[in-house]
C-alpha cells in the first residue's frame, strides 16, 4: 500500500523544524518501510531523492523580518495537498512521531473524504471563539467568521494531522480554504492570532459535511498529559482518546515540539514518562 500514499510535510526557518521532521519521517519509515514524502521547503536545503519530491519556495517568506509567518507555512499544507499524484495523502506537522501504524484501518474508512480528529480544546467554533480570541482580535476573528459562514456548531478540527482520498471533491475541499486564505490574508496582511488554516478547514469541511470521517483524538495526540488528552499504554501499545470520547483507540501520531519542551514531562507516572520518551526517541 505504500506506492498508494504520499505523506506531506512543510518547512523552513531554523534547523529545530528540519530535525523535528527528520524525525518524524524516521518514525514513519520504522513502522511502514520505505515511503514517500512530498515536502514543501521555504529554503534550499533539502535535495530531491527517490522517496521524496522537494517543492522548493526559498522567496515567499523572510524569516529575518521579524514577523509571524507560520500562517504562511500552513497554508500551503493545502497547496501540498493539490500537487499530491497517489491514491491516498496524509498532510504530517513536523513535530509528530508515528507511534502506531493505523494507516491502513483508517483509510479504509475514509470512503472518498476527509480524515480529521475535532481538536481536544476547542472542538466547535463556539469553544474556539470563547478559548482563542481576546479584546485586540475578536473583531477580526467574527470577521473571518463571518466570510467563512460558520456557524457556531460547526466542527473545529485539528491541523496537525489529516488524511484524504484523492478526488476531485476533497481538492475543492483544499481550493476552498486556499481562496478563504487569500481573501482573509492580503500581501500586506499580518498574522491575526486568532485566525489560522484551521478556521478555514473547518468553513471548507462546513461546506462540504458529507465528506467529513471523524477519528478521534487517537489519529493525533498532543503530548500534553491526561488533563488534555487521556492516554494510556496496552497490549504493548499507545492508546488515547479525546476527552469526551469513551472509546480508546491506538494512537497513530504523538504531537510536541520537542525541541522546545519535554513531551513526557506532564506525565506524573514514571513508567508512561519513560515510554513516551522512547516513542520520541529521546
Amino acid at each position: 500500500m505504500n506506492e498508494e500514499i504520499t505523506f506531506i510535510y512543510t518547512v523552513g526557518g531554523g534547523s529545530e523544524h528540519y530535525e523535528n521532521m527528520e524525525r518524524s519521517i524516521n518514525s514513519i519509515e520504522r513502522l511502514r518501510g520505505p515511503s514517500k514524502f512530498l515536502i514543501i521547503e521555504f529554503g534550499e536545503k533539502l535535495k530531491n531523492s527517490k522517496n521524496r519530491e522537494i517543492i522548493s519556495l526559498p522567496k515567499t517568506i523572510d524569516f529575518s523580518a521579524g514577523k509571524k509567518v507560520g500562517y504562511i507555512i500552513w497554508k500551503h499544507k493545502y497547496v501540498a495537498a493539490l500537487k499530491v499524484k497517489t491514491k491516498f495523502g496524509i498532510y504530517v506537522d513536523t513535530d509528530t512521531v508515528m507511534v502506531n501504524d493505523t494507516i491502513k484501518d483508517i483509510i479504509s474508512l475514509l470512503d472518498g473524504g476527509v480524515g480529521v480528529s475535532q481538536h481536544f480544546w476547542v472542538p466547535t467554533i463556539s469553544h474556539y471563539e470563547k478559548m482563542a480570541t481576546n479584546k485586540e482580535t475578536f473583531s477580526l476573528f467574527k470577521e473571518a467568521k463571518a466570510l467563512c459562514g460558520l456557524k457556531d456548531t460547526d466542527g473545529f478540527f485539528a491541523g496537525g494531522v489529516f488524511i484524504f482520498e484523492n478526488n476531485e471533491r476533497c481538492k475543492e475541499v483544499f481550493k476552498e480554504v486556499l481562496r478563504l486564505y487569500d481573501e482573509f490574508y492580503n500581501d500586506e496582511s499580518d498574522y491575526v492570532k486568532s485566525v489560522t488554516d484551521e478556521l478555514f478547514l473547518a468553513a471548507a469541511l462546513a461546506k462540504n459535511d458529507d465528506l467529513i470521517r471523524p477519528f478521534g483524538g487517537a489519529l493525533n495526540h498532543c503530548c500534553m498529559g491526561d488533563n488534555h488528552m487521556p492516554l494510556i499504554w496496552a497490549n504493548d501499545k499507545f492508546y488515547g482518546r479525546n476527552p469526551w470520547d469513551k472509546d480508546w483507540d491506538p494512537i497513530t501520531f504523538f504531537h510536541c515540539n520537542v525541541a522546545r519542551r519535554d513531551p513526557a514531562e506532564n506525565y506524573k507516572d514514571e513508567e508512561m514518562s519513560k515510554r513516551v520518551r522512547e516513542a520520541w526517541g529521546i
